[in-house]
């Protein structure tokens, strides 16, 4: 299910790349080259991922008394043996989807279905979060793995599953694999 999901957010960015490039002027050769560099070494994810995993509930508006614990965001990192999807989820209903290629959707929280099905990812990892383990880089999921980063006001944890295990419900952590398809299924939705 997540493998058809991911293929059409790949699909849809990639017609969009398409058009883009169909309506630019046509350069000669040697300006497509230089144009092509330019654009793997300004490739913004690994930024826009490192800002993810670095907010803080006071920049999401969130105020969290001192003696609880609360899990204010979950940044997903999917192997896609090739590449890598990273959805970024935060308790604010803010969603986003960054491909390691460059694609990706930023903002799809801003519809009131995305936020809703963000919102409950959040809340329901925050149940799980205490499995993670603490970690000192927030390395990419290899060998058909994925990655959760649970960002908390007590510090992150992440916890890593294989992917297929998932899917098949065979892993603990397939509910919170479930919630993650439902939050990506509607950004897609509302990205069509």
């Amino acid at each position: 299910m997540l493998t058809y999901i991911l293929i059409g957010i790949v699909s849809i960015v990639g017609i969009g790349i398409l058009i883009s490039c169909n309506n630019k002027p046509k350069k000669e050769t040697t300006e497509k080259t230089e144009q092509t560099e330019m654009t793997v070494e300004q490739n913004p994810y690994m930024d826009m991922r490192k800002m993810a995993l670095t907010v803080t509930a006071e920049q999401l508006g969130f105020q969290i008394p001192g003696d609880s614990i609360k899990v204010y965001g979950i940044v997903s990192d999917l192997d896609m043996g090739g590449g890598t999807a990273t959805v970024v989820t935060y308790l604010t209903g803010d969603a986003s989807i960054y491909l390691s290629s460059g694609g990706g959707f930023i903002g799809a929280g801003q519809h009131e279905s995305v936020q809703k099905v963000t919102k409950e990812f959040v809340e329901n990892g925050h149940l799980i979060s205490f499995k993670g383990k603490q970690f000192e880089n927030p390395d990419l999921p290899t060998n058909g793995n994925a990655n959760f980063y649970f960002l908390s006001n007590m510090g992150q944890t992440r916890i890593t599953e294989n992917i297929s295990k998932m899917e098949s419900g065979e892993s603990e952590f397939s509910k919170l694999f479930a919630d993650l398809n439902n939050v990506m299924t509607e950004i897609r939705l509302k990205s069509e």
